[in-house]
């Protein structure tokens, strides 16, 4: 069976299994987490909010694409007659080696930046909000966690919205990573702007993206693709680039040539 099929089915089998499990919630004794939503300011058009996670030590939570295995975290909110939209940020996330693989991530402790628009600006409200994330260490946990926020146009900043806006300062922007994409020998092959730390792929769902494999002088990478059986799978789609270049993230969208 060939090695690229094994690393797919084995991810697919990791979050299967993961989603099946138990949820817990930080209130129970022992869980290795803790979480709370939190609000920030009102710009006079959108409210600033957050899902904070803090993790105990050698404990990990995942980003958007969680790697070779995990789940991704999913934040909802639910139908409000006065909510116009909400949208959730990723901060630029830790490349995480061990035993279980490797998993694209945050250890310690995140905030993922969540901003909150309503319809009608001039009144109070509340949202009631819902989290799934997965927590690993040695095993891996689904975990669940609910809560609920007041927004006032009239309310001052909280004293989380510093937080909030370093997390949020974190998120990558968009920006020039990539100069051409093309694909050959199973490889994704990458022309960089400029040098960088780390990257992370995210294309469909039936292809995973290695390490990154970097030529000698930093302006080329290479990337194997798993699940991929004939280059021309690859030609003309589109792939979401998210660089670490000494800490802070860049992203953008380019089409593989």
């Amino acid at each position: 069976m060939p090695a690229d099929y094994v690393e797919i089915m084995n991810r697919r089998f990791f979050i299967s299994s993961f989603v099946a499990l138990p949820l817990i919630g930080s209130a129970r004794a022992g869980v290795p987490w803790t979480a709370q939503f939190l609000v920030g300011n009102f710009d006079g058009k959108a409210y600033s909010a957050g899902l904070y996670i803090k993790l105990e030590k050698d404990w990990k939570t995942y980003w958007r694409n969680p790697g070779d295995a995990g789940v991704p975290p999913s934040i909802t909110a639910e139908p409000n007659s006065n909510l116009g939209s909400m949208t959730v940020d990723f901060p630029l996330p830790l490349r995480i080696v061990d035993e279980s693989g490797t998993a694209f991530g945050y250890h310690d402790e995140v905030l993922f930046p969540i901003t909150v628009t309503p319809k009608d600006v001039g009144y109070p409200w509340s949202v009631h909000f819902s989290s799934f994330f997965g927590v690993c260490q040695k095993v891996c946990t689904p975990a669940k966690f609910d809560g609920m926020l007041n927004f006032s146009p009239k309310s001052a900043p909280t004293a989380e919205a510093a937080m909030i806006a370093k997390w949020r300062s974190l998120v990558p922007k968009v920006g020039a990573i990539v100069k051409t994409a093309s694909v050959r020998d199973k490889y994704l092959r990458l022309d960089l702007v400029n040098q960088i730390s780390d990257i992370f792929i995210e294309g469909p769902d039936n292809f995973y993206f290695g390490q990154p494999e970097f030529d000698s002088d930093g302006t080329n990478a290479s990337l194997k693709v798993a699940g991929l059986k004939n280059d021309s799978e690859l030609k003309g789609v589109e792939l979401r680039i998210t660089a670490n270049i000494n800490g802070q993230g860049l992203e953008q969208r380019i089409m593989v040539a």
